[in-house]
């Protein structure tokens, strides 16, 4: 892994809804920043539902919430609340 890429961000505030890991919330939309790009999200979003909705899993990017790098398990367990930033980093091998 020599060289990375920022993950896609875009698509629709909309797809947050509903589904998967949008129970635990208020309901509310939250403001978070995903790889500096505002985005709004219900709180309390789990943070492997926002990166399915981005086409991304949790294992293949790394994730720095708040300014922390989260191991595999932590970001499997994260939840956004309003005010969080995100970087998301795919990992692209070469030499």
């Amino acid at each position: 892994m020599a060289v990375s890429e920022s993950a896609p961000v875009s698509g629709p505030a909309s797809a947050y809804a509903s589904g998967p890991g949008r129970e635990a919330g208020s309901g509310a939309d939250a403001a978070v920043v995903v790889n500096g790009a505002p985005r709004a999200v219900p709180d309390g979003t789990a943070l492997p539902a926002l990166l399915e909705e981005l086409g991304l899993r949790v294992g293949t990017v790394v994730v720095e919430h708040n300014g922390v790098a989260l191991t595999r398990a932590e970001a499997g367990a994260a939840v956004l609340r309003g005010g969080d930033t995100l970087e998301i980093v795919r990992a692209v091998a070469g030499g």
